[in-house]
């Protein structure tokens, strides 16, 4: 799951939520290549999963206990 977020403390950008635990990861960038950014950083950072936003998406945690 990702898309537009703005909190209660007000930050905005995009946001990928694992489907597994929930654990959550942002970039405050926006816009068409907002989505890309993030999913290479998390690519990177061990994240599994669809490359496209509607998922699914698994944190490296929840990822290597599959």
């Amino acid at each position: 799951m990702t898309g537009m977020l703005t909190t209660d403390d007000g930050w905005t950008g995009t946001v990928l939520v694992c489907d597994g635990c929930g654990r959550t990861r942002r970039t405050s960038a926006t816009g068409m290549f907002a989505w890309d950014l993030l999913w290479e950083q998390a690519d990177h950072a061990g994240w599994t999963g669809s490359g496209r936003p509607p998922g699914p998406h698994h944190c490296g945690t929840c990822a290597s206990s599959e």
